[in-house]
């Protein structure tokens, strides 16, 4: 039986609400833009609450590549520590039995990779396996858990999973465009771990994996001097209206009790609700969302957790 175990999270300190962030646009962007009417963008997002990495007055400066890595691998080394710490504690896990170590991510780079930072924070093995996995972007949280059910048949041996996104990292406070106002209202940072092994929390059944053609413009990063820009598509809600349906009909699995969807942001959820009846699950990532903003491949596994933590029963789908 293959098996999630111990899933754990880990967040900045720096908790802030909406208004804070509505307040900082307002900053920055009304002499440039009506701000006015974006204002709604923040207001019809969903997120009232979520942690970013830095204090608020960090955001209001423009930064170069070099220091946002630097932040960004010091900031994910901290808190990957504290969140694995809680999953080997969780599970009683010797870290020297862990056969594999995957680690997702999508906004910093670190090369050697952060896995192999994370080898020298704890006693794991020198044969252990490792796979750092950059680009998965928002699906990476079901694309990583499905690499490391792989793995662990493989292997036989308990894999750890991590995903760190430091989303608000890649903000450039200089550009006016309409993604860059979206992705301050949506985007917050975070971490999660667990164990793919035999037993745990909830099994994992059975999987898919579906790539479209002709969807690179959808979402991404432009590489830019200072840093990475957001790319993301106003169309992104109707092609999940229009195209996930066609998938979800191919999936081997009928019949679920529920479903664990990517707490994408408001008009995300809202598409699920057209797809999958408004069903009553999608509250959870709803919840979510609200507190703690889109966090990129954490989000998925944040709503997992949130439904272990509540004690829900039966076949899911989680996508």
């Amino acid at each position: 039986m293959v098996s999630i175990n111990g899933l754990s999270s880990a967040f900045p300190k720096n908790k802030v609400y909406q208004d804070d962030i509505k307040n900082l646009g307002r900053k920055l962007f009304s002499s440039k833009i009506n701000f006015k009417k974006m204002e709604k963008v923040y207001d019809n997002s969903g997120v009232k609450t979520r942690y970013l990495s830095e204090q608020l007055s960090w955001y209001l400066n423009e930064h170069n590549w070099s220091e946002r890595n630097f932040l960004f691998k010091k900031n994910a080394l901290s808190l990957l520590k504290k969140s694995i710490n809680k999953t080997i504690e969780k599970t009683n896990t010797k870290p020297e039995k862990i056969g594999g170590i995957i680690l997702i991510n999508s906004t910093g780079i670190s090369t050697p990779t952060i896995d192999a930072e994370i080898f020298n924070l704890f006693n794991f093995g020198n044969d252990i396996l490792r796979l750092p996995i950059f680009g998965y972007g928002c699906a990476g949280g079901v694309l990583g858990l499905k690499r490391a059910v792989e793995i662990f048949k493989s292997l036989r041996k308990s894999i750890l999973v991590c995903n760190v996104e430091l989303c608000s990292l890649t903000f450039r406070p200089q550009i006016f465009s309409k993604e860059n106002i979206v992705s301050s209202a949506l985007f917050g940072d975070g971490c999660v771990s667990y164990f793919v092994e035999e037993g745990g929390d909830c099994e994992v059944f059975e999987s898919l994996e579906y790539t479209w053609k002709d969807s690179l413009s959808l979402m991404g990063w432009g590489v830019e001097n200072d840093g990475l820009s957001v790319i993301f598509d106003k169309v992104i809600p109707e092609f999940i209206t229009k195209n996930l349906p066609n998938v979800l009909n191919k999936f081997p699995l009928k019949n679920f009790d529920g479903y664990i969807l990517h707490s994408g942001g408001m008009r995300i959820i809202e598409a699920y609700k057209k797809i999958l009846n408004n069903h009553k699950t999608i509250e959870e990532s709803q919840i979510i969302l609200s507190n703690f903003g889109n966090v990129s491949s954490v989000s998925v596994l944040l709503v997992l957790m949130e439904m272990i933590k509540k004690k829900y029963n039966g076949k899911f789908m989680m996508s």
